[in-house]
């Protein structure tokens, strides 16, 4: 049976709790282990972060104090790459694990599960109807965008702008109902024991 679409989102945030408190051993074999069944959802992921994984490293590479890597005054560090390696492997794997939430809940199930999370800001005032039609429609445009990327050229962008105009979504969101049932409170609390059990494995 199936639960609230809301655990798969709270699941990927508790995974992103998790993975910022492993270290690099337990980070660089989880990554391994996951290459296998995240093979596709990897490479999308690195292939759309590449500039900000390269940005990543240049930075955190020379501006960490260390051990130089090798004799240079303009070496970078030992501690800076490896620290720049553990986030990319940390930002690979978030991204690949949130490509399969998107693919498991599809759009109306990711807002669905937002609409449940973000019920307790909208009794201190949150419009949360007007947050969810936003959210609709960025996610829809971003999809559109990763699934037909222009050309490198202006005529190519205005050419893909016009055509996303006219396949533009109505300015409403329709979301299902689920109701949180025992078995999806359940399933909250063995997630939060599963990665607390997580975190001390990989520390």
């Amino acid at each position: 049976m199936r639960v609230h679409p809301a655990l798969a989102l709270v699941a990927w945030l508790l995974l992103a709790l998790v993975l910022q408190a492993w270290s690099w051993p337990a980070l660089f074999l989880l990554f391994l282990c996951c290459v296998p069944l995240l093979w596709r959802q990897l490479c999308l992921a690195l292939r759309r972060m590449r500039w900000l994984l390269l940005t990543l490293l240049l930075v955190t590479a020379w501006s960490v104090p260390g051990d130089a890597l090798f004799a240079a005054a303009w070496s970078p560090s030992r501690q800076g790459l490896a620290l720049a390696l553990q986030q990319q492997l940390r930002l690979l794997l978030l991204m690949a694990s949130l490509r399969c939430v998107w693919l498991q809940l599809g759009q109306q199930g990711m807002l669905q599960a937002l609409a449940w999370l973000l019920q307790p800001l909208a009794l201190l005032g949150l419009p949360l109807e007007r947050v969810l039609l936003r959210l609709g429609l960025t996610l829809f445009y971003a999809e559109y965008w990763l699934q037909h990327p222009p050309a490198l050229s202006l005529a190519a962008w205005r050419a893909a702008l016009a055509a996303q105009l006219t396949q533009a979504p109505a300015d409403e969101v329709k979301l299902g109902f689920s109701p949180w049932t025992m078995r999806d409170t359940l399933a909250l609390l063995l997630l939060l024991l599963l990665s607390g059990l997580l975190v001390k494995v990989g520390q």
